[in-house]
C-alpha cells in the first residue's frame, strides 16, 4: 500500500524547512513521496519549496499562483493522489502543530479504514500550549451536531492529520475551498458510509496569531459559515443519492 504526504503551505517560511525535514525521516517503501502545495504564499515559502524539489527527488511542489484557500489544497492533494496510483493521502499542517513521528502510526492503521482522523481531545492526546477558547468551543460544537445527526462518536472535528483511503472517495463531489472544507467532508463521509477511527494525537499551540481571514475571525460568523456548508452539502448530497437510486 502507497501512502502520500500532503502538506499544505501558506507563508510557512519559517517552518517548512524543518516540518518537512522531519517529516523525511519517514521515507519509505510505504510512504516514498511529500506533497507540498503552496496555497499562494506572499513570503519565501514557495521559493524554499521549489529548492528542496529541485534538490530531494521525493519531495514534489505544486503552486497556485494566488491564495484558494485550506479546501483548494486538500482538494489538489486527493487528486493528485488518485492520478498518481496512491491508495492513501496522509494530510498534516506545516505550522509544527503536528508531530511528524505520529506519520507511522497513520500508516500502521488497517488498509480497511476508510478515513483515520487524528483528535486532539481522546483522553490520550497529550498537549502543549493553551488552545484558543473560539476554536475550542466551536469544534465542540460542530463535534456534538455531527455525533448527534450520524450517531458517531468523534472527539475533534477540524484537525488537519488525516489519512484519507482514495478508492472510496469520489472527488469531483467536493466543492468548498475554504477552511469549511472539513463540514463538507463528513456530510460525504456519512452519506458515502465510509468507516472512521480516531487515533490521538497531540494538542499543540505554540502561538495565536493565525487568522481565517476576512470576518472569519469573529466567532460567530465563523460558526455560521460552517454550518452553511455544512446543510449546503446535506442537500447537494441528498439530490445525488437520490438522482442514484433513480437511475
Amino acid at each position: 500500500m502507497r501512502h502520500l504526504l500532503a502538506i499544505p503551505v501558506f507563508n510557512e517560511e519559517k517552518s517548512v524547512r524543518d516540518v518537512v525535514a522531519d517529516a523525511s525521516r519517514y521515507i519509505s517503501r510505504d510512504m516514498d513521496c511529500i506533497l507540498l502545495l503552496d496555497d499562494g504564499s506572499t513570503d519565501q515559502s514557495g521559493a524554499i519549496l521549489d529548492q528542496m524539489s529541485g534538490k530531494f527527488n521525493y519531495i514534489q511542489a505544486i503552486h497556485h499562483k494566488k491564495n484558494q484557500g485550506y479546501g483548494a489544497s486538500m482538494q489538489d492533494a486527493l487528486v493528485i493522489g488518485k492520478q498518481q496510483g496512491y491508495d492513501f493521502v496522509i494530510t498534516m499542517d506545516c505550522d509544527r502543530q503536528h508531530r511528524p513521528e505520529d506519520i507511522q502510526r497513520f500508516i500502521d492503521k488497517s488498509p480497511d479504514i476508510d478515513i483515520v482522523s487524528g483528535s486532539r481531545y481522546m483522553p490520550q492526546s497529550g498537549h502543549s500550549g493553551v488552545a484558543p477558547e473560539d476554536r475550542v468551543e466551536i469544534n465542540g460544537r460542530i463535534v456534538k451536531m455531527l455525533n448527534r445527526k450520524f450517531g458517531w462518536y468523534l472527539t475533534d472535528a477540524f484537525c488537519g492529520f488525516k489519512r484519507y483511503r482514495l478508492d472510496r472517495i469520489e472527488l469531483s463531489f467536493f466543492q468548498e475551498q475554504g477552511y469549511a472544507f472539513p463540514l463538507e467532508f463528513w456530510a460525504y463521509a456519512a452519506w458515502s458510509g465510509l468507516s472512521i477511527e480516531e487515533i490521538s494525537v497531540q494538542r499543540i499551540y505554540t502561538t495565536d496569531d493565525r487568522s481565517f481571514g476576512e470576518d472569519l475571525d469573529k466567532k460567530r460568523k465563523r460558526f455560521l459559515y460552517y454550518l452553511r456548508t455544512f446543510y449546503a452539502a446535506q442537500k447537494r448530497l441528498k439530490s445525488l443519492f437520490s438522482q442514484t437510486k433513480n437511475t
